[in-house]
């Protein structure tokens, strides 16, 4: 079968899928649109085909995802990177900080985002070893200097003392109510990474508390947090006294709070 005959009556995933398969570019895809496909190629073709019918992620089918203009390798055992995250980034980069410290790094994108980008001191922690591998990969694959640890949180983690101290948590927060109301993609991603407890908030909540017993009262300690918009006003609740400031992603929402302890 040619190639102009499997994309006749296509979606734009089966021509990337195609591609995929083929390890082609979309020009040369088009370049070679009256070639013969091979069987076994076309049928490693149907086969992923038939899994994102199933409602699983083109980035767990071909194994690759972007953020911040690189390419991520991922896994199911992640958190696929979103667009939204990007505005952490963005903020964790103005900063200019010494030292970065990503909570819940899952695939490394956001720890590997700023050691490309920035001169700061990058230190990464996830609970999941499994996670870790796959950050761990990430970071040589884009030759980035990263210190990781396996660690609930900051409980491994030894504490900088730095003057100020950056922390970025993209942690789960999703409540019970998002939870039940998630597309079939994304109940593919690991629960690990997504759900926050009843309210969504319940390890920022352990966060906070691991950094005001750890801070020295001469150290500032800025938190970078993603958030659900309808959170806002319970974050702001739960910080209490702490600056805290909200930024909107490029939809809109409000998505990132900056909390300086």
């Amino acid at each position: 079968m040619k190639i102009r005959e499997i994309l006749k009556k296509s979606s734009p995933d089966d021509e990337y899928l195609l591609r995929f398969v083929l390890k082609k570019s979309r020009a040369e895809l088009l370049r070679d649109f009256g070639a013969e496909v091979r069987q076994a190629t076309l049928t490693k073709f149907r086969e992923l085909k038939k899994k994102r019918a199933d409602g699983i992620p083109m980035q767990y089918i071909v194994g690759a995802a972007w953020f911040y203009g690189l390419e991520f390798f991922v896994t199911k055992t992640v958190l696929i990177p979103r667009p939204e995250t990007e505005i952490l980034v963005e903020r964790a980069l103005a900063a200019h900080a010494e030292i970065v410290i990503d909570i819940g790094t899952g695939s490394g994108a956001i720890a590997v985002s700023l050691a490309k980008n920035s001169r700061s001191k990058i230190i990464a922690a996830d609970i999941s070893e499994s996670a870790l591998k796959i950050a761990h990969k990430n970071s040589r694959r884009h030759k980035t200097k990263i210190k990781f640890y396996k660690s609930n949180l900051l409980t491994t983690i030894p504490w900088p003392r730095t003057q100020s101290v950056l922390i970025a948590a993209n942690l789960p927060y999703l409540s019970n109510a998002r939870m039940k109301s998630l597309t079939t993609e994304v109940r593919r991603e690991p629960r690990l990474a997504l759900y926050g407890g009843p309210d969504g908030l319940q390890l920022y909540k352990k966060l906070f508390a691991q950094i005001r017993a750890r801070k020295s009262p001469t150290q500032t300690v800025t938190v970078l947090a993603e958030i659900d918009p309808e959170q806002k006003k319970n974050l702001a609740a739960l910080v209490g006294d702490e600056k805290i400031s909200f930024f909107k992603d490029l939809s809109g929402a409000v998505r990132l709070a900056e909390i300086i302890f």
